[in-house]
């Protein structure tokens, strides 16, 4: 292969990498968009539990104030009042950082305001004999930052746990119960030593293997390397028709929630432009997955039809054989 060639494979590959990364983000709007909108409706059935993930779900993957302010509404339902709390606090920082949303901002901040003398709060402290290297906090498995220790932060009425870890010391944990506008103290104890683990083993004797490897190649663009390019310019005309979809739909959804912001609408307009929304995300989602298909055959058959073959003989030596193996790659 000659150093031109190299070259151009190179800049094609890093080419292919960066399209992919600016289609993935555009992805993410349409799926957070259709997580969104499937929320909404599974709030308006009752089902809160299920709607509040799919909002949670739909805010992880792209932040705006409208998912904020409904997945706050939905977690006061569900008498999460300090989840709400956050999610309200957060939907106004974001309408204050975007400009020209006062009436949500003020929305948020109000909802916010109202939940604060109704929290519960948990803090958690380290003895101050407790001075180990490596130490986590856990809360629920997540793990507490060090900034906040010592801190009584607002939480969820609920039973959680507290769990204590630090190299060569035996983990420590508590249950603890927070109810109603109640503030729970836990303070974590000195931890105790692990017993010192047995040295181990010798490593075994092995006997010296030498390997001798053979390669023969042939010429770059293989029949089944041609189909993959052929594929690949498919794939990524698909997920391209995708992205268009995606932003119309997030386009389209932001009218909506301009004009309707909270679940319960009766505008015509705005119950138009999220139909319209959900039909486009939904084509979004569709041209996302046959295009991530196309492209990933591409790849496939990209490196199945690599030039060349390889042909490996090891000798092998022991204390009473000798012998060689073979293995290729034709």
């Amino acid at each position: 292969m000659t150093l031109a060639n190299r070259v151009w494979i190179v800049a094609l590959i890093v080419a292919m990498v960066l399209v992919a990364l600016q289609l993935s983000a555009h992805a993410q709007s349409a799926e957070a968009e259709a997580l969104f909108r499937e929320g909404r409706a599974l709030i308006k059935q009752g089902k809160l539990a299920d709607g509040c993930g799919k909002l949670a779900a739909s805010e992880h993957l792209e932040t705006s104030v409208g998912t904020l302010l409904n997945l706050g509404d939905c977690r006061e339902r569900l008498d999460k009042l300090a989840s709400a709390w956050a999610a309200f606090r957060k939907a106004e920082a974001v309408a204050r950082r975007n400009g020209g949303d006062d009436r949500r901002m003020a929305e948020a901040d109000k909802r916010a305001a109202r939940l604060e003398p109704m929290l519960s709060k948990l803090k958690i402290e380290v003895d101050r004999a407790l001075e180990i290297a490596g130490l986590v906090v856990k809360r629920d498995g997540v793990v507490v930052d060090a900034a906040v220790l010592a801190t009584p932060v607002p939480v969820d009425v609920g039973t959680y746990t507290v769990v204590a870890e630090a190299p060569g010391y035996k983990p420590w944990s508590r249950r603890v119960i927070v109810d109603h506008r109640t503030t729970r103290n836990v303070k974590i104890p000195p931890l105790e030593r692990e017993p010192l683990p047995a040295p181990p083993p010798p490593p075994a004797t092995t006997a010296p293997v030498a390997t001798v490897t053979v390669h023969r190649r042939g010429g770059t663009w293989t029949t089944s390397r041609k189909l993959s390019a052929v594929l690949a310019v498919s794939g990524a005309g698909a997920i391209g028709t995708g992205v268009f979809f995606g932003i119309q739909s997030r386009d389209l959804a932001n009218d909506a929630d301009a004009r309707c912001p909270l679940p319960s609408c009766s505008d015509p307009e705005a119950l138009r432009l999220n139909d319209r929304a959900q039909t486009d995300a939904t084509r979004a989602n569709l041209l996302y997955a046959a295009g991530g298909v196309v492209v990933g055959a591409a790849v496939i058959l990209w490196l199945a039809g690599s030039p060349g073959d390889e042909t490996v003989v090891v000798p092998a030596v022991g204390d009473r054989q000798v012998g060689m193996s073979l293995a290729g790659r034709f």
